[in-house]
């Protein structure tokens, strides 16, 4: 993303430090061969794109309404749509499982959920960031500052799962049980290698 800034103030801030983690694991999951190291990463991924893209839908759509060309928000919907099904597949086969076991049944289904992301994102983040760059470009500092404002409340409580709940109690209630299930429900004692060291 483009930095935006007014007044000095990042205008996108919480969008980028999600971009950033999305990078990095994405990075990683191209060169991890092992297969308890690629369903840790996936399921981590798909936590950072569910971030940002409840973010973009609940905050960027909203604010920028009016500014964003109609077609290339119907465009994004359907991407979006998209993404989130194939992520709810990593998701539905990394709940409750150690990363170790995820392969087990289906490994090219889940292989193949992966791949689908991973070809996904790059076209779909980049229409994003043209979109929003388009629409921003003649906002004045007020909005800048309104859009930075959502933007971050936004961010504080998005979803981390790829299909939202509606309410902020929902989403909350959600991402707790998601974090429960990654350092607790898995396994009796969890192994998450890979995004552990996302954290280094």
């Amino acid at each position: 993303m483009a930095d935006d800034r007014a007044g000095g103030t990042a205008l996108l801030e919480p969008l980028k430090e999600d971009r950033r983690r999305i990078e990095t694991i994405v990075g990683r999951l191209r060169t991890a061969d092992e297969p308890g190291a690629r369903a840790d990463l996936a399921s981590e991924l798909v936590r950072a794109v569910s971030r940002h893209e409840d973010t973009v839908e609940r905050a960027l759509v909203p604010e920028l309404h009016g500014r964003l060309d109609e077609r290339d928000v119907e465009l994004q919907s359907r991407q979006r749509q998209q993404l989130r099904e194939a992520m709810t597949v990593i998701h539905e086969r990394t709940a409750h499982i150690d990363p170790r076991n995820v392969h087990a049944s289906d490994p090219e289904g889940f292989e193949q959920a992966v791949d689908t992301v991973l070809e996904m994102l790059p076209s779909h983040l980049d229409a994003i960031d043209r979109a929003v760059a388009s629409a921003t470009g003649s906002l004045s500092a007020d909005e800048r500052r309104a859009l930075a404002k959502a933007v971050e409340k936004a961010a504080r409580n998005a979803s981390e799962r790829p299909v939202p709940p509606r309410t902020a109690v929902g989403r909350a209630l959600s991402n707790l049980h998601v974090k429960l299930d990654h350092t607790v429900e898995d396994v009796a004692t969890p192994h998450h290698p890979e995004t552990d060291r996302l954290e280094d």
